[in-house]
């Protein structure tokens, strides 16, 4: 018997050319997904969709044209999606008072825009199989804030709003919709921050578990939410921040 979580599932993963995406994306391909990667960046997307043996798509996800036209072709060439991870996003950590309306905007286009049209195009397809997954990625900063990242936090408390819009509309019809909200993740991008021991004491003074997530436990999470495992669950979060939002 074949115990592969995701066998023959065509599995859509945005912002895969690297990071948590990527991980995702090699992570469903392991279990038997058939992954799809959507990437702005195409010799990054092609390479790693080479290596999780999928298809990449070059898609600048502001654009809501090229958002249809990418599952369209992802249709044409698989017949059906049956999981969606919107993985792709900016973050800022530009002051309050220095924050421009080009920015905001971008990261508008990028987080929240990108993450509701890329649902709803998917979401057509799931309604005609009756079924499919949508899992989106939130952040622990959509809980808790500073005043650095305030369009990053504001753009990811939105996408738990559109992941509870899409349960509910999903619902009836074998739909599901998740978020995963990662803490300080250990990733090419974050690495550097352990060399430095002001950054490191600051992290253990807030994360109980003293240390990064792994890039690995991330993609765990948006494996069960991707498989039969989670198939009672909708609407729901789940945190993996090594109990930084617990901590007082």
């Amino acid at each position: 018997m074949n115990s592969m979580l995701l066998k023959d599932r065509v599995c859509v993963v945005t912002g895969a050319a690297s990071g948590i995406g990527r991980q995702i994306a090699l992570t469903f391909a392991q279990e038997g997904g058939r992954v799809c990667i959507v990437d702005i960046q195409k010799e990054k997307a092609e390479a790693a969709a080479a290596e999780a043996g999928g298809q990449a798509y070059a898609c600048n996800l502001r654009s809501v044209e090229e958002i249809k036209a990418t599952v369209a072709a992802i249709r044409a060439d698989f017949g059906r999606i049956d999981v969606l991870v919107n993985v792709a996003g900016l973050a800022n950590r530009t002051p309050i008072v220095d924050i421009t309306e080009a920015e905001w905007d971008l990261l508008n286009d990028v987080n929240l825009k990108a993450t509701f049209f890329m649902s709803r195009e998917v979401y057509k397809i799931m309604l005609g199989q009756e079924g499919g997954k949508i899992i989106n990625m939130s952040s622990q900063r959509s809980r808790a804030s500073d005043d650095h990242h305030t369009i990053y936090d504001a753009t990811k408390a939105g996408v738990e709003a559109i992941t509870r819009s899409f349960a509910n509309a999903g619902g009836p019809h074998n739909i599901t919709a998740n978020s995963i909200l990662p803490g300080y993740v250990l990733t090419p991008m974050t690495r550097h921050n352990l060399d430095d021991e002001n950054w490191v004491r600051h992290l253990y003074s807030r994360v109980p578990m003293q240390r990064l997530i792994e890039m690995q436990e991330i993609a765990n999470a948006a494996l069960f939410l991707a498989s039969d495992l989670s198939n009672g669950m909708s609407g729901q979060d789940i945190t993996m921040d090594g109990g930084r939002l617990a901590h007082e």
